[in-house]
């Protein structure tokens, strides 16, 4: 039986390489758990990788350059980060040659009019609504507004009757397999915002964007280090925060035994060596940062990385 099942696989895999596969497993098989499935979808997320990169924010500037950019989620939770020189919009406003913020944060979106930004109170899950009037857009950014959303298909959507063709939806996450999320998991420790309500992950990426006419072009994560900081100082005193245990990521609550305050992924904790260890072993282990960026794309726009 052991044998048979290896064989299945082996057997599927020749189509998988050709391309052959069509645009959902559906298209080849009955089961999701089918080897013709799973070598498809193996086959897209080898096609998507590309390397790990420095942070998601300078991702996102990059790929927004002097293009018309739409951007869900622009408020980001509260007003007072408008004034913080790392608000994403504020940053995607500087260097697109334009860009349309949505959010559902009605006082959000008129404190941005006020300021001189251009933005919409809508929600996508109701439908494209105005944004209809506003299209086509190069690039439509999600930037850490997946993990809260019940509707994540809207995004899809949108990107499905929104984007110009070979534009690009882009997806930034946290990243759940990262090796202080993972340990924090297995202790039972509460540290995440509490409004997040999943993990995304490359598969299940892939198949949203299959389900809506689209296709993940790219996915990597970022490194390990978190290189989301202007200079040298800056640097120097993000790295005092994680000594001193003040770094935005390394305290949390036990659900686990005696309440108490935990520690997560502080420098020098065991899934920080462990992590560091991993990176020196070879074959590399990848997929260590604390966000994932994925690129999804119109489906006729080809199967290869651009």
């Amino acid at each position: 039986m052991r044998h048979s099942r290896s064989q299945a696989f082996a057997d599927a895999l020749p189509a998988a390489r050709s391309g052959e596969s069509g645009n959902h497993w559906s298209s080849v098989a009955d089961d999701p758990n089918d080897p013709h499935a799973l070598a498809m979808r193996a086959s897209v997320l080898r096609q998507a990788w590309i390397p790990e990169i420095p942070n998601r924010v300078g991702f996102l500037l990059e790929r927004c350059k002097d293009k018309r950019v739409l951007d869900i989620g622009c408020v980001a939770h509260d007003l007072a980060r408008m004034d913080a020189a790392n608000w994403l919009h504020g940053q995607i406003a500087g260097v697109a040659a334009s860009c349309l913020g949505v959010d559902i944060h009605g006082e959000g979106v008129s404190e941005m009019r006020r300021r001189g930004f251009q933005a919409i109170e809508h929600d996508l899950a109701q439908g494209l609504g105005p944004l209809d009037l506003e299209k086509p857009f190069d690039v439509i950014v999600a930037g850490e507004l997946i993990e809260h959303v019940e509707s994540m298909g809207m995004l899809f959507d949108a990107a499905a009757a929104l984007l110009v063709d070979g534009g690009e939806l882009i997806i930034t996450t946290p990243n759940p397999w990262a090796p202080h999320r993972v340990r924090a998991a297995q202790l039972g420790i509460v540290w995440e915002n509490t409004d997040h309500i999943l993990f995304a992950f490359p598969s299940g990426i892939a198949e949203l964007a299959s389900r809506h006419g689209l296709r993940l072009a790219e996915a990597t994560s970022t490194v390990l280090e978190r290189n989301d900081y202007a200079g040298v100082r800056d640097r120097i005193k993000a790295l005092r925060r994680r000594v001193r245990g003040r770094h935005w990521e390394t305290v949390g609550y036990a659900s686990l035994g005696d309440a108490r305050v935990a520690r997560v992924g502080a420098l020098f904790s065991g899934a920080w060596i462990v992590a560091k260890l991993r990176q020196l072993q070879r074959p590399r282990r990848r997929f260590l940062g604390e966000s994932f960026v994925y690129v999804v794309r119109p489906a006729q726009t080809g199967a290869q990385n651009e």
